[in-house]
C-alpha cells in the first residue's frame, strides 16, 4: 500500500510488521553500550551524523539520535547551549508498542514532536538526522488532546513542519494483534493498553461472539477493530473527526488480511467535522464492518438494536454524557 500522506512505503503489511517487530529496535551484537546521558541535565557534547552509529548495523540509540537533534537546533540558535536532551522534543517511534529498553533507530524511524521549531530548522534536522521521519510542532498544552472534543468545539490539531507524520501503534491483545496507523499531527497521541485490557475482557466474557459492536468515537478504530479481530459479527465504526475516520478506513485495508474482510464499498468525503452520519465504507469478510463519519449524537438515525456501544471519550470528556446518548443504540454501553 501506498501511503496517502507521502505517497511512500510508509504502510507495511502488518504480518511483516509484527514479524520483525522485537528485533526491530534492539541492538545487535556490536552496537555500543548505552551511553547513559542524563536527560534533564545541560548537554554540552556535540554530535553529528555518524555520533553513535554501529558500524555492522547502522542503528543509533535514541539518545544519540537526540543529541544529533540537539546539536543542529543549538547551531540554528533556537536552542541555548545548556538545553537538555529532553528539551529537545517528545520522540514517538514510528512501529510504537511498549519496549523494556531504549529504542536503537535506523533510517525514517522516529517522529519528533517539538514545542519550538521553524521550517528552515524542521528540514536542517530532516536531513541530518536519518533517523527522523517526521517534525511535528505542538500546538497548545500538551494535555490537550489533538482532534475535536465534540462537534460544537474547534478543532485541536499540531502542525506537521516537515517529513511524513504516519505512523503506527502495534495493539496487541490475547486474541491477536494489529497495526493501527495514523497521521500524528491530526490524531489523538496513545499508548494505552488500559483500554485493550477491556476489550480482552469482553472476549474472554464472550461478549463478543457474534455480537454487533458499536465503536461510536472510534477514532483510528483500534477497539472497534480489535472486537472484528475478537469476535464480532458486525462492527460500526463513527468519528465526527474526518481524519480519524479516514485513518480507520485506512487500518481496515492495512490490516484486512489479519481481519479477514475486503472493503467493498468507499466513498470520498471531505466535510471536516460530521453531523449526519454519512456512510463512508464498507467491508465484509469474516466480519462486516460499516464506517460512519458523524455525530455520535445523531448516530441513533442510522444505527439500531446493537448488542454493545464502546464509549471512548477524550481524558478531559465525561464519558456518561456520551453513554447516556447511545441507549437506544445498543444493548450494553461500555464505557472504556
Amino acid at each position: 500500500m501506498k501511503c496517502p500522506a507521502c505517497g511512500g512505503d510508509c504502510i507495511l503489511k502488518p504480518e511483516k510488521v509484527l514479524d520483525e517487530l522485537y528485533s526491530m529496535y534492539a541492538p545487535c551484537g556490536s552496537c555500543e553500550l548505552d551511553p547513559m546521558y542524563n536527560k534533564s541535565a545541560p548537554f554540552y557534547e556535540r554530535l553529528h551524523t555518524d555520533s553513535g552509529r554501529c558500524r555492522k548495523c547502522g542503528k543509533r540509540h535514541l539518545d544519540s539520535v537526540i543529541g544529533n537533534v540537539l546539536t543542529i537546533l543549538k547551531d540554528s540558535g533556537l536552542f541555548p547551549d545548556d538545553a537538555s536532551l529532553r528539551e529537545a522534543g517528545t520522540p514517538l517511534i514510528v512501529f510504537g508498542y511498549q519496549i523494556p529498553y531504549p529504542p536503537r533507530l535506523f533510517r525514517k524511524s522516529l517522529v519528533l514532536i517539538m514545542d519550538s521549531i521553524t521550517k528552515e530548522t524542521a528540514d536542517a534536522v530532516m536531513s541530518g538526522v536519518p533517523e527522523i521521519k517526521a517534525v511535528i510542532k505542538r500546538t497548545g498544552s500538551p494535555s490537550r488532546s489533538i482532534g475535536i472534543l465534540d462537534t460544537d468545539s474547534k478543532p485541536h490539531t499540531y502542525e506537521l513542519v516537515s517529513g511524513c507524520d504516519m505512523r503506527c501503534d502495534v495493539a496487541s491483545s490475547v486474541f491477536g494483534e494489529l497495526c493501527i496507523y495514523k497521521n500524528q499531527a491530526k490524531v489523538h497521541i496513545e499508548f494505552n493498553n488500559t483500554k485493550i485490557r477491556k476489550i480482552e475482557g469482553l472476549y474472554i466474557n464472550g461478549d463478543l461472539d457474534n455480537a454487533v459492536v458499536v465503536d461510536g468515537l472510534c477514532g483510528p478504530g483500534t477497539l472497534g477493530l480489535l472486537c472484528a479481530l475478537g469476535g464480532a459479527r458486525k462492527v460500526i465504526l463513527n468519528d465526527a473527526w474526518l481524519p480519524a475516520v479516514q485513518n480507520a478506513i485506512l487500518n481496515i485495508r492495512a490490516n484486512s488480511d489479519l481481519l479477514g474482510v475486503k472493503i467493498e464499498f468507499e466513498t470520498d468525503h471531505d466535510k471536516l467535522i460530521g453531523d449526519e452520519p454519512v456512510l463512508l465504507a464498507r467491508a465484509n469478510g469474516n466480519s462486516e464492518i460499516l464506517v460512519y463519519h458523524g455525530d455520535i449524537r445523531e448516530l441513533g438515525k442510522a444505527v439500531k438494536d446493537c448488542d454493545l456501544c464502546l464509549i471512548d471519550t477524550f481524558p478531559s470528556v465525561d464519558p456518561a454524557d456520551h453513554a447516556c446518548l447511545c441507549r437506544d443504540i445498543a444493548k450494553k454501553i461500555v464505557i472504556i
